[in-house]
């Protein structure tokens, strides 16, 4: 799963880079970031099937291949369509392997050891997210950009040939259930729909064009027909009926804002600061550094600490940590690299509170046959819901900086460019001009950076209230005392019998048989 979340992580202080090398907009270039994501999100649904059809060693080695192969326009190709088409195939790879993953960590851990694999199964999603921008920023001050997807192909080869020797193929073990073909392609056309028309509706003017009409209309068709097909359908791809639970349906608010702020807000700020405040790639991609260095140790002690404090006080400290990190950041040409340091180490800290305890809310209550379907279902929501988030900021940020362009041209036109002519005596005025047009823009974006920081923080206060209206206390056996534990919650949505349970097992047909050899 590092080296799918790496292929992901190396993007995102990359944007302008990538606006560079294929001639386009910088939010063009969020396009490489959203690609991804969506088709990181379809090739969750049938990933689980996958496994089981063709096993889950062949399954490993095809998810590798196609994210190895897909990787090959990255390094080799300047055209931006086949670019992006490449993004797609990565996303869709690491779909496959996201639930194998966590799988085969938990399966083939000991039985001691399979709480730490339950845990580590979410460090090794999250960790390349922290951590990887810096390494990525690094690599193209130094280098080049294209050398930070070029790291894909020795990690990759290394899992493919270390799992392929560790994990033994049993094709005994396969199953040839039916899937719902027809379910995903519909999904896969809405959720196109959607993301197209958030993709290129600055570029359409929005409601004003009639493409962008045309193409919304097709998308409703689309779902609707995706609802109706999934409601009478035996097998769905998705359990649509676990959106009538109130603790699962409240807690997706947060679980999209918390993911499209790591990866779309974040690919966001790390561009404001490469093309407005002067920051190199490697600095700017420093600033996110400090979030690996708070988030992933509280989200390795997460599952202790959640054992004995209710996970709607720990999601709320989780969103008040972004609230605060949205309302104390300040990003302009002035901003000291140590004050954006600690702002990312609150919102690293923030990161720790996120996925664990808002997992815990929606699946509590839910008995453990449903918990694959569940898993399926809340990372599909997340990863295309922070497909879609990361289009809006990106839409948001552009047209606000428009706005503030606008709004400082009219208060004050002429004030820049006489304090240019004294600062820049040597310069003709054309040049000076220039130069103020550019000053104009960078400070006019830096504003609007500013007011989605802001933004941020409202909507950290807003997904916090929703999650106090879900139901507690967050158990979902009458039988079982203790509170329903994260590795528990994560070894049963792998469709592995629980640790507890597994021993329990164990022990009763350990009883067994020697009850047999004494009656013998």
């Amino acid at each position: 799963m590092v080296v799918a979340s790496w292929s992901l992580a190396w993007s995102i202080p990359m944007l302008p880079y990538l606006a560079g090398a294929y001639s386009t907009s910088l939010d063009h270039a969020v396009w490489s970031l959203t690609f991804y994501l969506m088709a990181w999100a379809l090739g969750v649904v049938p990933a689980t099937w996958l496994y089981r059809r063709i096993g889950e060693l062949r399954s490993f080695q095809l998810s590798i291949a196609l994210l190895l192969l897909a990787t090959l326009p990255d390094v080799l190709s300047n055209n931006y369509s086949l670019f992006l088409v490449g993004r797609f195939f990565q996303g869709l790879a690491a779909g496959f392997l996201t639930p194998l993953i966590r799988r085969l960590l938990i399966q083939y851990a000991p039985p001691k050891w399979q709480g730490f694999a339950a845990d580590l199964s979410i460090v090794n999603l999250v960790l390349p997210l922290l951590a990887g921008p810096s390494l990525a920023g690094w690599i193209a001050y130094n280098w080049d950009w294209r050398a930070a997807p070029l790291l894909t192909f020795p990690v990759g080869m290394l899992a493919l040939g270390v799992c392929s020797a560790l994990i033994p193929a049993r094709d005994s073990e396969r199953h040839k259930a039916p899937f719902d073909w027809i379910g995903l392609a519909l999904l896969a056309l809405a959720a196109g729909s959607v993301q197209i028309l958030l993709n290129r509706g600055e570029d359409w003017n929005w409601w004003d064009s009639q493409r962008f009409q045309g193409l919304t209309a097709l998308g409703a068709i689309f779902s609707i027909a995706f609802f109706v097909w999934e409601r009478h359908h035996p097998q769905p791809c998705l359990d649509l009926s676990l959106l009538r639970r109130r603790n699962f349906v409240l807690p997706i608010p947060a679980l999209i804002f918390g993911w499209g702020l790591l990866l779309g807000g974040n690919s966001l700020f790390v561009s404001a600061l490469i093309t407005q405040a002067g920051y190199t790639a490697y600095l700017a991609g420093l600033v996110l550094f400090p979030m690996a260095l708070t988030g992933v140790p509280l989200i390795a002690m997460m599952s202790r600490i959640s054992h004995s404090i209710g996970p709607r006080i720990l999601a709320s400290v989780c969103f008040l940590l972004v609230a605060l990190y949205g309302f104390s950041t300040q990003i302009n040409r002035s901003s000291s690299l140590d004050s954006l340091l600690l702002a990312h180490l609150i919102e690293g800290a923030a990161l720790g509170f996120y996925l664990v305890p808002l997992s815990l809310i929606m699946f509590s209550r839910l008995p453990s046959n449903r918990l694959p379907a569940a898993a399926t279902l809340q990372n599909f929501v997340r990863i295309l819901g922070g497909a879609y988030l990361s289009s809006i900021f990106s839409a948001l940020w552009l047209r606000h900086g428009s706005y503030f362009r606008a709004h400082l041209a009219w208060q004050s036109p002429a004030a820049p460019l006489a304090e240019l002519a004294q600062n820049l005596p040597e310069i003709n005025s054309t040049e000076k001009a220039a130069v103020d047009v550019h000053l104009l823009v960078m400070q006019s974006l830096a504003l609007s950076m500013q007011s989605m920081l802001a933004l941020w923080g409202l909507m950290a206060l807003l997904v916090l209230a929703l999650l106090w209206f879900t139901k507690a206390p967050f158990r979902r056996r009458p039988g079982q005392k203790r509170r329903v534990t994260i590795e528990q919650e994560i070894v049963e949505s792998a469709d592995l019998i629980p640790i507890r349970k597994a021993a329990t097992t164990t022990s009763s047909s350990v009883t067994d048989a020697d009850t047999s050899s004494v009656h013998a």
